[in-house]
């Protein structure tokens, strides 16, 4: 997503000397970043994180670490994710962006099916190791919620990203 953003704004990314973090386009990632995806890994790690972290580790042991974790994890890959597409767009590279946007959406999709026996079933990190208790993925409040977030988180980054684009092309 970020990369993809960098390259909404490839015009001022790059004719501009500012650094990257004091762009337009940034600004108006980072905003969506804080207003639509930390909310959505906040609710997920808090009503449903051993889940969310494919029950690799036990949440109920020092929450805080993990939590922070998950939202540092975020903000770096957030913030990578533009870096790069803006180094690329600067290099007029836009055609990289768009294969490693393409790539990193491949990978996400295909993370389901290779992680489907973990994320199949939704409960705590002790219910998963002494398999007890979980309930079906598609029948539980993190497939509904997760369904409404998708969808919304879609929406918001066609919008920021046909927003960047526009606003980029008007003061080129």
């Amino acid at each position: 997503m970020g990369a993809l953003s960098a390259h909404a704004g490839r015009d001022e990314v790059r004719h501009s000397a500012d650094p990257v973090w004091r762009m337009e386009a940034f600004l108006a990632y980072a905003l969506f970043v804080g207003f639509v995806l930390l909310p959505a890994v906040i609710y997920f790690y808090a009503f449903h994180g051993d889940w969310f972290l494919s029950y690799w580790v036990d949440t109920g042991r020092a929450p805080w670490v993990w939590g922070m974790l998950a939202v540092l994890f975020l903000i770096g890959a957030a913030s990578l994710g533009f870096w790069l597409g803006a180094a690329l767009c600067r290099a007029s590279r836009e055609g990289a962006v768009r294969r490693i946007a393409v790539s990193a959406l491949f990978i996400a999709v295909a993370v389901w099916p290779l992680g489907w026996d973990r994320l199949s079933a939704v409960g705590s990190y002790r219910q998963f190791t002494r398999d007890y208790g979980l309930v079906t993925f598609l029948a539980s409040p993190a497939f509904y919620s997760g369904l409404a977030m998708l969808v919304i988180i879609g929406a918001a980054f066609a919008w920021l990203v046909y927003r960047i684009d526009r606003h980029t092309h008007q003061n080129a």
